[in-house]
């Protein structure tokens, strides 16, 4: 039996509930639940390897629909896959599953699955709006970024082309139409536009409903709006949300041109669309794939987002990843992949600072983005009632009791607040006051409510709370002090959110890859919804504020595609590694207006402590240095398939990620070129490892020396760096050198943790270059 039958069959159980185990539903072939003619249907993907063709088909088409034929499925093809992967998408009885699973030629059958998406100032933040950068910019224009996302407002002016060169040569790509767009809707800056729903379709039917959702590539949600304009929005002068975050927007490339592919609808994303849209993208010529979903933390053959990037990333397309919004859990880091870039969330140095005056004279400071300095509520005083602690959206309040009052609420989890805000005002509620808990503990994130709303944290929320139960008649006056850039507050930080490592699937190799902006990003919104996506909220700004790693991804994108314009014969690999070894690892502050790096790490917030690589990876991104890295790690694919016989993945394992059978003659004879070494403690032990590395000179000039520095780690372990200089005498030159770990003797276990870095300094130049090394202790 194949390896993935027990993990789909699992699945099914839970998506079919039934009193008969998962097993049973499949196996059972004698049961009149599981015959052939049974009409549980589930959708899944079929993984063949072309190779196995039998020679009286025509074509794999032909082949396919044999397979469906001889497994008494009436069904047809949702979507047939020939690029990427081989295979295709149908939906399936459980009978007809098991056969075709046992088919000759079929390497693997997957179910089919829900992703959900991981839901300005930023550029200025990240050192991009220097005279340097524009110039590089300008050159930007040949560079191509997909979002696989919930698709595009293509009227917004974050869209728009003027002063852009023709479409790229490269470009192989086309505009879809489908209801309320067209052609036209696509220019020199949004040069393609697709929309895939079959599997969508097959799990929750049609898609013809206006009011929830356009069968086209057109936005209805403005998540994809959002982070299209973040990557690579055009220039907007006099941007704000109602006033907050003003000033001008524009993209990290703002000369890069968009894609879409719409693969997320109103209840998720499905993986066979996104398989299938990864195809076309390829297809049409993307050079950069942005995509800010989470897939599985199962091993990578049973993860299908795992194999097709992979082979994304054999064809030179640079994929950048979300990693997901359930920290500070330790461990919850999704899309695991090394050959994938994963990015946490970072704050920035913006705030929206409000005031709360109680009634006993206490100022709670919190943060505002729908509470104006004209509002009448900043006028007199408002009673204060306190609406409880609330985990779920089942949540319901008097009228008699919120009616023209205040009300304080204590949220849990990733419960859905809008909902909360918009259920408050439409029982009479003048404001909010919340609180979002141990995911948010400081308060830092603002939230487009359509109710008048103040975030605070979490010992804020403390003292408004005792306030309300220790008076009689509790008040307070609410008041904002607008935008506050470059502000007091120490940034970036680590959004406690943002998910952590170490990486599940694999502990050696670190995740996140970095960190980027991502609380509080103003983007382009839809015009098809108010930024609260509630339905009585009848704002239509141009522009939104939101925060989630969703946003961090599309700056990495952006940035990714700068470095490509600079670089076009820099792989996917290069480019994560100059993401990578330039990064920050210290807050910033400014001295008379100019940022400066502190010598204090980056805070992680869920603590209120430094933060480490398993919360921002190897750092806060630095694009004007990861333009000019000086050495970088290099990858290829073959180096890919190398890790994966080192995982000890079987060669049909293999064969399924990579769609080739594998050749693992080097196992034992290399490590995988990561910039970062992440090792159990354990596996150190007083004999101590050794790790080994390459690097190339991407120096225009290409004589070189560099010298080893290890920081960090002292009176643990004892970091030994053979040679300790390296000599470069051209470009693209490439040295080995070898890290060797040892235990200091007599030193107890104190920590879970230890952290230091490997760091190249330039002989006389300027670049350096920097490796974090990671020990750590398993849990338990």
């Amino acid at each position: 039996m194949r390896p993935l039958l027990s993990v789909f069959l699992f699945l099914f159980s839970f998506t079919y509930p039934s009193s008969q185990t998962s097993r049973e539903l499949i196996f059972n072939t004698n049961s009149t639940k599981t015959s052939s003619n049974s009409t549980r249907f589930m959708t899944f993907i079929a993984l063949v390897d072309p190779l196995c063709k039998p020679s009286p088909f025509f074509s794999h088409r032909h082949w396919y629909s044999s397979l469906l034929t001889s497994s008494s499925s009436t069904t047809s093809f949702i979507h047939i896959y020939n690029t990427l992967i081989h295979g295709f998408s149908a939906s399936l009885t459980p009978y007809q599953a098991k056969h075709i699973n046992s088919s000759h030629g079929v390497l693997s059958l997957f179910p089919d699955s829900i992703f959900h998406l991981h839901t300005t100032r930023s550029p200025s933040f990240l050192g991009l709006n220097n005279l340097k950068l524009k110039l590089l910019n300008s050159s930007g224009s040949n560079v191509i970024i997909g979002f696989m996302d919930t698709g595009i407002w293509p009227e917004h002016p974050s869209f728009a082309d003027d002063g852009l060169e023709p479409i790229p040569a490269h470009w192989r790509g086309k505009c879809e139409t489908g209801f309320g767009f067209n052609q036209s809707n696509c220019n020199k800056k949004l040069i393609g536009a697709r929309f895939f729903s079959g599997g969508y379709r097959a799990l929750f039917g049609h898609l013809d409903h206006p009011a929830s959702e356009y069968r086209s590539p057109r936005d209805h949600d403005g998540h994809g709006t959002h982070v299209s304009s973040i990557a690579a929005g055009a220039p907007v002068t006099g941007s704000s949300f109602y006033g907050f975050a003003g000033g001008l927007a524009q993209g990290m490339a703002p000369n890069a041109r968009i894609a879409v592919y719409k693969v997320c609808w109103v209840s998720g994303c499905l993986l066979s669309d996104i398989c299938a849209a990864f195809e076309k993208a390829i297809l049409d010529g993307v050079n950069i794939i942005s995509i800010s979903l989470g897939s599985s933390r199962l091993p990578f053959y049973l993860d299908l987002l795992s194999i097709v990037s992979l082979r994304a990333f054999s064809g030179g397309i640079f994929v950048a990843s979300s990693a997901g919004n359930e920290g500070p859990t330790w461990a919850s880091i999704t899309n695991a992949p090394p050959w994938i870039t994963t990015v946490g969330a970072g704050t920035i140095d913006r705030d929206f600072p409000a005031k709360l005056l109680l009634g006993n004279g206490i100022t709670i400071t919190g943060i505002s983005i729908t509470l104006t300095r004209e509002s009448k509520l900043t006028r007199g005083f408002h009673r204060l009632y306190f609406g409880g602690e609330i985990s779920s959206s089942k949540f319901s309040f008097s009228r008699q009791l919120v009616k023209g009052n205040i009300v304080l609420c204590l949220t849990t989890g990733h419960m859905p607040r809008m909902l909360l805000g918009a259920s408050l005002l439409s029982l009479g509620a003048v404001a909010m006051v919340i609180c979002h808990g141990s995911i948010d503990p400081d308060g830092i994130i603002s939230e487009p409510h359509v109710i008048p709303t103040i975030t605070v944290g979490i010992l804020e929320a403390k003292l408004i709370e005792d306030y309300i139960l220790s008076s009689d008649s509790p008040v307070a006056n609410i008041s904002s002090q607008g935008t506050v850039e470059k502000h007091a507050k120490p940034a970036p930080v680590v959004a406690a959110f943002s998910s952590r490592g170490p990486n599940s699937a694999v502990p050696g190799i670190l995740k996140p890859d970095v960190i980027a902006p991502s609380v509080n990003i103003l983007g382009a919104w839809t015009d098809a919804i108010g930024p609260s996506s509630v339905a009585l909220d009848n704002r239509r700004p141009q522009f939104n504020i939101m925060s989630g790693t969703s946003m961090a991804c599309p700056h990495v994108s952006g940035v990714a595609a700068i470095i490509k314009s600079v670089h076009p014969d820099w792989g996917p690999s290069e480019i994560k590694s100059a993401l990578m070894t330039t990064s920050n690892t210290h807050k910033l502050y400014y001295y008379r207006n100019v940022s400066l790096l502190s010598s204090s790490l980056i805070l992680d917030e869920s603590t209120g402590k430094a933060a480490n690589p398993f919360d921002f990876g190897a750092g806060h991104i630095h694009p004007e240095r990861a333009l000019d890295p000086g050495l970088v790690f290099d990858l290829g694919y073959q180096d890919y398939i190398d890790f994966l016989c080192e995982l000890n993945y079987t060669k049909n394992e293999i064969h399924i990620i990579s769609g080739k059978h594998a050749n693992c003659s080097n196992i034992g004879k290399g490590q995988l070129n990561y910039p970062a070494i992440v090792v159990a403690a354990e596996k150190v032990g007083h004999k101590g490892v050794n790790f080994y590395r390459r690097l190339k000179n991407v120096n225009e000039v290409g004589s070189r020396k560099y010298k080893a520095k290890v920081v960090g780690l002292r009176g643990f372990y004892k970091i030994g760096v053979i040679p300790k200089k390296l000599k470069f005498s051209k470009i693209d030159e490439k040295l080995s050198f070898k890290i060797a770990i040892r235990k200091e003797k007599g030193v107890a276990k104190r920590n879970s943790l230890w952290v230091g870095a490997l760091i190249w300094h330039e002989i006389g130049g300027k670049h350096r270059v920097r490796c974090p090394i990671v020990i750590f202790c398993r849990p338990g």
